[in-house]
This record gives C-alpha cells, structure tokens and sequence, in this order.
C-alpha cells in the first residue's frame, strides 16, 4: 500500500527522540510541519493524510503525548518560551479541537544552547518537560490546566553539548534518559508520582555492563519505546 507523502518545509521533522504520530479512534494522527507553513494536526484517511487544524503559524518541531481524548503537544524552537497546545477529540467532526480547559497555549522557557525537548504526563496528570541544557539535563513540570510551570530542576550534569535526553511516563513514576558522550554512557533517573519535584532516584547507567574501555557507546542518537513498565 502507497501513502501519499506530506511535503516538510524549511523545518524538519528531527529530532531523535520526539513522537509525531499517534493512534487514536481507530485512525493514524501526526503534528508537522510542511511545506505551506505552519505546523498542522494532519488525520490519515485512507492513504491520504488530511489536514485538519493548523495549531501554530509557524513551523515547529513537535514531541505529543496522548492522554484519553486529550492530545498535548509541544512545538520546539529552541530557548525562549516553546508554546505546549493541548487538543481534545472531538467525535462529532472526526478531528481534534482545542481544549475548553486551556484553549490557548501555555508556554515553557528553555535556556541557551538545548538541542531537543520532549514531555510526558504522569499518572496524577502532572506534565513534564525534559530538555538538554548544554551541560545539564533539565526537567519542568506543571499541574492542569498548565498554565504556569515550576523552575528548572537538574537531573544530571556534566554532559556535551552535543547530547540530548527524553522524558517519558513509567507505572507511578516517570523516567529520563540521556546521552553522555563525556563518559561514554548514558544516564537514567526515575521520579516517583507523588514525591517533591526535586527528588529524583540515582543515575542507573543503563548497559554500563557492556561498557568497553577506550570504546564509549554513548552517543545523541537516542528514542524510546514504553511497555510494560520498561524502557527500550
């Protein structure tokens, strides 16, 4: 079966650990941005993906997270204020809408110098946003409707400039992992639902075993897959 392409523009759909497309009332979704402008909620009818609303004027780098008939979506630019939509499933129409909650955008700062950025929402139905921040890896949270987000809190330090993390969502708690190309190998930390924000498990050096010295493996090019309480 062919599908019918959808053209990107100027901004590309990197990076490495962001999700574009989800499953949702038996049909395929993404959030691009192509080559009209824009970024876009686009609904796969068939083999053809169909536009159905336009949810910034300019071309961002998405990362969405679904929860029920909700669907956030973070629209990376890089430092600054990054605008998080949230959109909710409407029947009726077989499209997405904004949500009556918060229709408009809420908005996260990053610092100079991040490479990426991804969110999750927890099982309390706290977001998170984790992100690079040239030698830390840095995460945010904020409770519904999310209008107002916490200060920085660092996870881990000491890695490149060059490496990035993803944040994602675990049974009653929620997970990082990270690239670092400073020592060769990655980093993970959990957070238990419930516990201060700043509270954060040690770093599990996931594969540390298979470590060869002189040989570090660790490198940016990093993405998740979430089952059963496993990351990998």
């Amino acid at each position: 079966m062919l599908f019918r392409s959808i053209q990107i523009g100027s901004i590309d759909t990197q990076h490495k650990p962001q999700a574009k497309t989800w499953l949702y009332a038996g049909q395929w979704w993404c959030a691009i941005p192509p080559s009209i402008g824009g970024t876009w909620i686009y609904r796969l009818d068939g083999t053809t993906w169909t536009q159905t609303l336009r949810i910034s004027t300019g071309g961002r780098r998405t990362d969405c997270w679904v929860v029920g008939d909700l669907v956030h979506i973070l629209m990376y630019k890089g430092s600054g204020a990054n605008a998080i939509a949230t959109l909710k499933y409407d029947p009726g129409t077989n499209t997405y809408i904004r949500w009556n909650l918060r229709p408009s955008d809420t908005n996260v700062s990053f610092p100079s110098g991040v490479e990426s950025a991804t969110l999750t929402v927890d099982d309390t139905g706290r977001m998170w946003v984790a992100t690079d921040a040239v030698n830390d890896i840095r995460v945010w949270w904020s409770d519904s409707p999310y209008n107002t987000w916490s200060a920085a809190i660092t996870v881990a330090t000491g890695i490149t400039s060059d490496d990035i993390c993803a944040v994602t969502k675990l049974q009653g708690k929620i997970g990082v992992f990270w690239s670092n190309q400073t020592t060769g190998l990655f980093g993970f930390k959990t957070h238990n639902d419930g516990d201060s924000p700043s509270t954060w498990s040690a770093d599990e050096i996931p594969a540390s075993q298979s470590a060869i010295p002189g040989n570090p493996r660790s490198e940016e090019h990093t993405s998740e897959l979430q089952s059963q309480n496993r990351i990998s």
